[in-house]
């Protein structure tokens, strides 16, 4: 478990799935916790549970693609909270469909969530972070390196976040604010053996190279890392967590 206590960290995306195992994560570290999602019912559930671990959490419902909701959460962890040590921009639209599927507001959608939640954020974040000489851990995806599946808006946005993430890092590094990535390969959280039995979901999982899939906890301990004192001469990079996926050579649908 890495030692976060008297640190205070922002998550987007905290409702469900990974976000949610990313707070649990930080609070288990002993952080504190501002959340964010658009599901506000499970918000108030994700925030009802990190405070039972006794540490301080806040939560703001909203779409992480509007500016306002971006200024308000940072504005809320900052009054709240005292401080912003991490933000983590872990909200996302998965969307499966070809180009000529895609709508265009579709595509906006993604790209908003995507892309564009991390510019807002990092930018309303990036006081606090400079005075904090704290970091940005965006999450990308496998997609953004190979073909998975068809859904080219999900794969440019998540391509964009791997730009982004290493054009702030050396926007910030005289800062001392550290901006790095996680890329995950396939999580157990998207769907991907719904309405498969348990004898279909083990040999699914038998195209995995490490024979099985990912957890999303696979996902929180990498991010925890990259936000701990562990990786303090670590910044620019994306880090695959993958269990090897980008390197097989077939589709992973």
């Amino acid at each position: 478990m890495r030692d976060l206590a008297g640190r205070v960290a922002v998550v987007t995306g905290a409702a469900r799935g990974i976000g949610r195992e990313i707070a649990r994560t930080f609070a288990a570290g002993g952080a504190d916790i501002a959340l964010s999602d658009i599901d506000a019912e499970r918000l108030a559930e994700a925030r009802t549970e990190i405070e039972k671990t006794g540490v301080r959490a806040v939560s703001v419902a909203g779409d992480v693609g509007t500016e306002s909701h971006a200024a308000e959460l940072i504005g809320t962890a900052t009054s709240s909270l005292g401080r912003i040590d991490t933000l983590v921009n872990n909200a996302g639209v998965w969307i499966i469909k070809t180009v000529e599927e895609t709508t265009p507001e579709e595509w906006d959608r993604q790209h908003s969530t995507n892309l564009r939640s991390l510019y807002l954020m990092s930018r309303a974040a990036t006081p606090a972070l400079r005075e904090s000489r704290g970091c940005i851990v965006n999450i990308a995806s496998i997609a953004a390196f190979r073909f998975t599946v068809p859904h080219v808006a999900y794969a440019s946005s998540k391509a964009g976040v791997v730009a982004f993430t290493r054009d702030l890092a050396v926007e910030l590094a005289p800062d001392r604010v550290r901006v790095n990535a996680v890329a995950p390969g396939p999580i157990d959280t998207q769907g991907l053996f719904d309405g498969l039995s348990d004898a279909e979901r083990a040999k699914a999982c038998e195209r995995f190279m490490l024979g099985r899939i990912g957890a999303p906890r696979d996902i929180a301990t990498a991010v925890a890392f990259l936000a701990s004192d562990d990786a303090s001469y670590i910044t620019g990079v994306t880090l695959p967590v993958t269990g090897g996926a980008e390197l097989a050579a077939r589709p992973l649908q």
